[in-house]
């Protein structure tokens, strides 16, 4: 059982990186955590350039994985009940897969797949903040599960 993440593009953010780096760091303590970057498609029109991106993501996927998909179409959940529904599958023993698009989101098909499609806001974020915040979210989720300070 382990958290993996699937950023599509390269982190070319310092600060971005940094967070990323924190939060995925404070995971280890609680699970096995592997964040990957997946090449962005580049040189055509944004539905080409998704579908191509929706390729390298499913190519990555086991048939056992649990994938949560990040899109803005997905279900809102607070941070207690995201952290109930995370300690589920902890249990389940499966991979979870956090997969966040590129700059133009994700195909209809990444979101088929998924077991799970859930909105961080209704605000909009750029596809590399969101990868902070989707590894803040999912830390904040784990120390709500272990009963630590950190959510109030």
């Amino acid at each position: 059982m382990a958290f993996v993440f699937l950023f599509v593009g390269r982190t070319k953010e310092g600060f971005v990186k940094e967070g990323i780096e924190k939060y995925a760091g404070l995971l280890k303590h609680y699970v096995p955590v592997d964040v990957r970057e997946i090449k962005g498609a580049s040189g055509g029109e944004p539905q080409a350039l998704v579908e191509a991106e929706a390729d390298s993501i499913l190519g990555r996927l086991a048939g056992t994985d649990y994938v949560v998909a990040f899109d803005e179409r997905g279900r809102e959940y607070g941070s207690v009940e995201f952290a109930g529904e995370l300690s589920g599958l902890i249990e389940s023993g499966r991979n979870v897969v956090f997969v966040a698009g590129g700059p133009f989101g994700l195909s209809e098909r990444v979101r088929q797949r998924a077991d799970r499609v859930l909105s961080l806001s209704k605000l909009t974020f750029t596809h590399e903040m969101a990868r902070v915040i989707v590894l803040e979210q999912v830390y904040r989720a784990m120390t709500i599960i272990k009963g630590r300070t950190y959510h109030h």
